[in-house]
């Protein structure tokens, strides 16, 4: 059986789509075309994936640099899933799958579950194009999400090394 080899723009592609499966059918038109037009879109969480949202100084604390670079490496070795920077929001989004609502514990960060929305930015969009919202950590295949429990332990690791709670 012979390997296929999957092109940067082919799994963006694969991204894209299955990210915009969160929306009905008729609202996945204008969600792309926010994507082309201001590189971010709002999605739906609590279905085909959930979020958490870390405060800056959190993510800060836990990796050990408050250099944007650094946090962004740390999230990747640390989560091995997709990350959102909201920049002007102060925040890390990292996305989980949704049965985390059940066992999520930790105090002093959000938990994004059903009948909440998250500003996710267009697949491929990293820190250095975008003034705003970016991918810390781009997402690497349609479905492949953070650890719930990986999450917990960085935003409990930048709570005990003092991160603000929210």
């Amino acid at each position: 059986m012979r390997g296929h080899l999957v092109t940067g723009a082919e799994r963006e592609a694969g991204v894209r789509q299955w990210l915009l499966t969160s929306l009905p059918g008729a609202d996945r038109p204008d969600a792309a075309a926010d994507w082309e037009t201001r590189g971010v879109t709002v999605l739906p969480t609590g279905t085909l994936f959930s979020a958490v949202r870390l405060p800056a100084d959190v993510a800060a604390k836990a990796a050990g640099s408050t250099d944007w670079a650094a946090i962004d490496r740390y999230l990747s070795s640390a989560l091995d899933g997709p990350v959102i920077c909201t920049r002007e929001g102060g925040a890390y989004v990292a996305l989980v799958p949704p049965s985390a609502a059940r066992t999520w514990s930790v105090s002093g960060v959000v938990f994004l579950g059903r009948g909440s929305v998250v500003a996710v930015p267009a697949p491929g969009l990293v820190r250095d194009h975008s003034p705003g919202a970016y991918w810390s950590v781009p997402m690497e295949s349609p479905g492949v999400l953070c650890l719930a429990d990986d999450v917990a332990h960085v935003a409990t690791r930048g709570l005990q090394w003092g991160g603000d709670r929210v």
